[in-house]
């Protein structure tokens, strides 16, 4: 199988369903000491995985030392320090486990010129200047645009004593990317956050979004309140509709680590149970990807936390367009009263690998595409015979697949292989036109 994401710098296609996530990150190196506290970063994340993350690595970090082209000594020097460490050591190349933290370096003419800082914000997750804060907010400020979209942006001072997070805080991470960071840097580095609910070290609604990757309905407004109502002492609920999906206990272990963890109250129930709680006089988050929700979702007091816990098989003829596979995966979506904001991937056979439709799909609703080859799903198949009702169908019900593609079946086992963990299938196959699709679910377990 293949997994393809597309991320800001290009698409990436790696050989595991291991990594779900691909980290790219921007060092802006001014000095000799910028360039070693630059590497003290690159070590620490290379050995921070290796220690902890093997075998299962859930994601690949990307590290690119930015110079100035006519400083070529620093150049020089980052060159051999960074072969010193073997940080340029090849990707990812058949029956090899990918590299999981791999460095580069690259030039440029001026911080000011060319808008390379847009670049920067359109193509890094974290952006790290050596410089002063407030040059900084100078250099950023014409190319901001909102907490959704903006990359974490950090500020290290010259002798690497303080590691500011400056920007995307929460959603972005750079508060915890400080942490990391100055954790890292010799010398006793002092990560400065500086958001209010970090500050007072209670729970905010964005960073347990951003810690079990939910998409926030209404975001820019319900963030505000309920992380206002969690700095003055506000009671209120996390509603869990599905355990199977992410374990209640999960949530309350980290929960448990702030001081106004006894305000919250954590329940889980059945879908009905959802438009029984009183959400006019209490604040509650409802982890759901019911798509009727939206009916309560304008309450100031409810907001809706989606899970990325959907993995959706799609099969389609060749040059099928964008516009017919996502109006049908809609109504699916829709008859079935799932949100699609609560996709995490899209699955299917590796002969769709240039199929433009539906990789456009893919790339706006999933976080990365799960490619198989026929050998893989038939094997599959045969293999979930007796367990699977689905699977337990004469091969010549798949005659049109099998002819076509040498697969017996394509939406249902590449959705159930994506998912892995004995997803449950949560929509079987339907065709309409050009396109088939089924639904299964996975298992969050919180990266």
């Amino acid at each position: 199988m293949i997994r393809a994401f597309r991320t800001g710098l290009e698409t990436v296609e790696i050989q595991s369903d291991c990594v779900f996530k691909i980290m790219n990150i921007a060092l802006l190196i001014v000095s000799e000491n910028s360039l070693k506290k630059a590497t003290e970063i690159y070590k620490g994340f290379a050995k921070n995985v290796k220690a902890h993350r093997q075998p299962n690595i859930p994601e690949i970090i990307n590290i690119h030392f930015f110079i100035e082209k006519e400083k070529t000594g620093l150049t020089s020097h980052a060159f051999n320090l960074l072969a010193e460490t073997g940080a340029f050591e090849t990707p990812f190349v058949g029956g090899v486990k990918p590299v999981n933290v791999k460095a580069g370096i690259k030039g440029y003419e001026r911080l000011s010129k060319d808008n390379f800082i847009k670049r920067l914000f359109c193509e890094y997750d974290y952006v790290v200047f050596f410089l002063a804060a407030g040059a900084v907010v100078r250099l950023i400020a014409p190319f901001l645009k909102d907490k959704f979209n903006d990359p974490g942006v950090i500020a290290i001072d010259e002798a690497g004593k303080f590691v500011v997070s400056l920007l995307s805080g929460h959603i972005g991470g750079a508060n915890k990317f400080a942490g990391d960071i100055a954790s890292y840097i010799g010398g006793g580095a002092v990560p400065v956050i500086t958001t209010a609910t970090d500050a007072t070290e209670n729970f905010s609604l964005d960073m347990f979004a951003e810690k079990f990757g939910f998409f926030i309905e209404n975001g820019e407004t319900k963030i505000k309140i309920f992380n206002k109502a969690s700095l003055t002492g506000e009671e209120f609920i996390i509603f869990l509709e599905n355990e199977n999906i992410l374990s209640i206990d999960t949530i309350k272990s980290y929960i448990s680590g702030f001081k106004n963890a006894k305000k919250i109250s954590l329940l889980k129930g059945s879908d009905s149970d959802i438009s029984k709680l009183n959400t006019k006089n209490t604040k509650t988050a409802a982890v759901s990807a019911r798509d009727d929700l939206k009916n309560i979702a304008e309450a100031e007091n409810f907001v809706i936390l989606r899970p990325k816990y959907l993995t959706v098989g799609i099969g389609c003829n060749r040059n099928t367009n964008f516009k017919e596979i996502e109006d049908f995966v809609s109504s699916a979506f829709k008859e079935n009263n799932l949100s699609l904001k609560a996709i995490r991937n899209v699955a299917t056979i590796d002969l769709k690998r240039n199929e433009a439709g539906l990789l456009e799909f893919g790339y706006k609703y999933g976080r990365f595409i799960d490619f198989y080859v026929k050998d893989e799903i038939n094997a599959f198949i045969d293999s979930n015979k007796k367990t699977n009702k689905a699977a337990n169908k004469t091969k010549i019900e798949w005659s049109a697949s099998f002819k076509h593609t040498g697969a017996y079946s394509v939406c249902e086992p590449c959705a159930m292989m994506s998912a892995k963990n004995n997803g449950e299938l949560l929509i079987p196959k339907q065709k309409k036109g050009n396109v088939t699709v089924a639904v299964s679910t996975a298992y969050i377990d919180g990266l």
